[in-house]
């Protein structure tokens, strides 16, 4: 067994997964290091309440940007052809612009009503939910752009778009800090979007993207072949982000700002392997087990050396806040913060999960699986609204019954992947014989 362990490890090191993904990694490491970093001095010029109000935006924008393309965005690294690629990405601009023009009239129409019905803080200015449009359409724009890149396998353009994101963001964020700007994380956050798409426009066109095949016959095509990602996947999909960005929003409305930016600041701390590993491996998993699905070839060796990096980052992630969680917070952010490293060491559980499974949830999509990925998604957003139920309990007890709720939810979700894997293997066992 002892000497497996040197033949495993070559194995992992040369698997071309883990090559593509490291690309990945690194870029992201270092853009969100700059973020990350700045944490400690941000936390010490802005309240509680600022960076709760924050959270609340980022939410809004999360949940906008799952519909605004319809889910076609999904679809872009499918086709076998780039010209037929290069029409679902127009596809999912069109939709993009024409859903966040829609929204900007609804926010104009009611945009005090919005702010009573989220519990904002009354000297919340109106004119700052008028980003939450913009916003929206340049972070799907970037999304759309993105996915042309993974497609074309530009891993090191995609890494470098997010370093410039996050030091565009990083650098408005200081500005506006020292100058006492209580809205300035989200003119930050528009800035950082801006510098990204600007990026990816350049990365993307330089990379083969040419609009000149499309058509509105084409545009039709595609609309008709990939039909299914807006027909079974954009409610579910919804559904399920909403299942994890509405809790930030409820925890403003049942509760406080200040109680949600508490939250924001244990959630950011956690999410950190979701946000430096999770999106990188399963951005390159989607176009690797689209490909090996595609040519009907195994892929469950490739996933072997992933799913012993995530377990491994899991388990140091646990260890690590439920020995030092309140210490790390204090010394990191200051005593002010310290409320989040107490809540983090019940929320670490979730997270955890949810980086684990978040790391391979595209296999619903490269498997063509995407209905079955929508009737989990509406069961984990009517678990996650069983919360209202809870409203009534101190803030405390209440993310303990949303941690339960998640651990449950991300325990089904991994029982489904296995299914579907072991049984595609054993489809091509058959295959074979």
């Amino acid at each position: 067994m002892f000497l497996s362990i040197p033949a495993n490890l070559k194995y992992i090191l040369k698997s071309e997964l883990l090559k593509s993904a490291s690309i990945l990694i690194s870029g992201t490491v270092v853009a969100q290091l700059i973020s990350i970093m700045l944490q400690p001095f941000l936390r010490r010029f802005f309240s509680p309440e600022s960076f709760g109000i924050y959270s609340v935006y980022l939410s809004l924008i999360g949940i906008v940007t799952v519909i605004s393309s319809l889910r076609f965005d999904d679809a872009i690294v499918l086709p076998k052809t780039d010209k037929e690629s290069a029409n679902v990405l127009s596809l999912s601009l069109i939709f993009n612009l024409l859903f966040n023009l829609l929204l900007f009239f609804t926010v104009t129409l009611f945009g005090n009503k919005i702010i009573l019905f989220l519990n904002l803080p009354s000297s919340f200015p109106v004119r700052v939910l008028y980003i939450i449009p913009l916003g929206a359409f340049l972070y799907n724009t970037y999304q759309c752009l993105n996915y042309w890149l993974i497609r074309k396998q530009k891993f090191y353009s995609v890494s470098v778009n997010k370093l410039l994101r996050r030091g565009s963001e990083g650098f408005s964020q200081v500005g506006f800090a020292f100058s006492n700007l209580n809205n300035g994380l989200i003119y930050s956050d528009i800035i950082g979007q801006t510098v990204n798409v600007l990026t990816v426009i350049f990365q993307t066109f330089r990379n083969g993207l040419t609009f000149k095949s499309v058509s509105f016959t084409r545009l039709k095509y595609v609309f008709k072949k990939y039909k299914d990602f807006p027909k079974f996947n954009l409610v579910p999909a919804f559904m399920s982000t909403c299942s994890f960005l509405l809790p930030p929003i409820f925890i403003n409305k049942f509760f406080s700002s200040e109680s949600a930016g508490f939250f924001d600041l244990a959630k950011l701390l956690l999410s950190v392997p979701l946000a430096l590993v999770a999106t990188s491996f399963s951005s390159v998993l989607l176009q690797r087990v689209s490909d090996k699905f595609n040519r009907r070839e195994s892929f469950i060796a490739e996933l072997k050396p992933v799913i012993a990096i995530v377990c491994t980052i899991s388990l140091i992630e646990v260890l690590t806040i439920i020995l030092f969680g309140e210490s790390l917070f204090k010394f990191i952010f200051g005593n002010t913060w310290v409320f989040s490293g107490k809540i983090s060491k019940i929320l670490v559980w979730s997270f955890t999960f949810n980086f684990i499974v978040s790391t391979f949830t595209t296999i619903f999509v490269s498997m063509r699986r995407i209905r079955t990925y929508s009737l989990y998604q509406l069961f984990y957003f009517i678990s996650i609204l069983c919360l209202l139920f809870f409203k009534s309990l101190n803030f405390v007890e209440f993310l303990r019954i949303y941690v339960i709720i998640e651990v449950i939810c991300y325990v089904v979700l991994t029982s489904i992947i296995i299914f579907i894997i072991t049984g595609y293997e054993r489809s091509l066992r058959s295959d074979y014989q």
